[in-house]
């Protein structure tokens, strides 16, 4: 089933020519996420060398380009190929565009700003940390913009993403701690669904009804705490009544340490992206 459509807030974003550089699942998401909210297939254009993907993204009628005649034309280039290949395609930026401003927005994992920086020149950078669930434009993606950013370039940035989900902006060195969360995050919840697939099948359930049983609570639940921001504490109180149900599983997760559990989890994830980011910045950088 396709996304639906999402509200765009589409000002922002008129009159710009928008390439985007890398057509795997999150450019195409990407793509398709700004055709479905009205953006001109003439307002778009793609770089990518696998002819598979290519012929994927002509099917939202959005042209596959050359490198070159991309980062020549577009006036928002979004890079989204993988660490390993982000040296080469940043070098061409920079060297083709000097003196022309271009807005780059890089959503590769573990490359900083400033390594970006030192490859395009001086052109202004958003780097974002978007997750695999704006694939199905269910996503949320964390915004860090450099010094310089104007606010019409902050606004054209959240509005390319607000097509696969939610924005939000954090200062750059916060963005361990949002891969930790929400990059890393899917994966936590499809252990949790698997678990509790596992624990229905113990009690007699067949896999595939106790998996969609978690899913669906898992996704309804979500929706009562978005409609509740703040409020997890008091949403935990009306399903765990006394000497319930609930309470006797709630015990057992606090007797287990679950939330030091989790906590040690999430740590490792963020110093593990620290060290990945220092890493890719000494490489890049070279």
């Amino acid at each position: 089933m396709s996304p639906a459509p999402r509200p765009l807030p589409l000002a922002p974003l008129r009159g710009q020519r928008i390439g985007v550089i890398g057509a795997g699942n999150m450019g195409q998401a990407l793509l398709g996420g700004l055709r479905r909210a009205g953006v001109p297939a003439a307002a778009l254009m793609a770089a990518e060398r696998d002819q598979r993907r290519c012929a994927q993204v002509r099917r939202l009628g959005v042209r596959c380009v050359s490198l070159d005649v991309l980062v020549e034309r577009a006036s928002i280039i979004l890079v989204a190929v993988k660490p390993q290949d982000i040296r080469e395609v940043l070098q061409r930026i920079g060297a083709l565009r000097q003196g022309r401003g271009v807005l780059v927005i890089s959503i590769a994992a573990g490359i900083p700003i400033r390594a970006i920086q030192r490859l395009v020149g001086k052109h202004p950078v958003v780097r974002v940390m978007p997750n695999l669930p704006a694939t199905v434009g269910s996503g949320i993606s964390a915004l860090a913009c450099a010094r310089g950013v104007s606010a019409a370039e902050h606004a054209a940035a959240s509005a390319i993403f607000q097509g696969v989900g939610e924005v939000v902006e954090v200062p750059e060195r916060l963005l361990d701690a949002v891969t930790a969360i929400s990059g890393s995050g899917p994966a936590y919840f499809f252990t949790v669904f698997q678990a509790l697939r596992e624990a229905g099948a113990s009690l007699g359930l067949p896999g595939d009804v106790a998996e969609r049983l978690a899913v669906h609570t898992a996704l309804g639940s979500a929706k009562l705490a978005l409609a509740a921001p703040g409020q997890l504490p008091a949403l935990i109180a009306r399903v765990a009544s006394k000497k319930g149900t609930t309470e006797a599983a709630l015990k057992m997760f606090r007797h287990r340490r679950l939330s030091s559990v989790i906590e040690d989890g999430v740590k490792a994830a963020a110093r593990r992206s620290r060290e990945l980011t220092a890493m890719l910045d000494t490489q890049v950088g070279a």
